[in-house]
């Protein structure tokens, strides 16, 4: 009795831990996936604010800055 006990749990042992891992798989890409999707909501909220900023107030031109002169030197040649 003792010994068939034995060998049924050794013949469970291997599906158990396959199943465990399988589960933990899972759980990690469906967590992961809300990550993903959080990610994106955030990102496009964000985008969005910027691109309505940017409508309705674009963003000053820059200023050309005047070129001055160069005067070179012969005295580190």
């Amino acid at each position: 009795m003792k010994n068939q006990l034995q060998k049924i749990v050794d013949q469970i042992v291997p599906f158990l831990v396959l199943g465990i891992s399988i589960a933990l798989i899972i759980a990690v890409l469906i967590m992961l996936s809300y990550v993903v999707i959080w990610g994106i909501i955030i990102g496009a909220v964000l985008w969005l604010i910027f691109w309505i900023k940017n409508f309705f107030s674009p963003p000053a031109s820059t200023k050309k800055q005047s070129k001055g002169r160069i005067i070179e030197h012969d005295k580190h040649k």
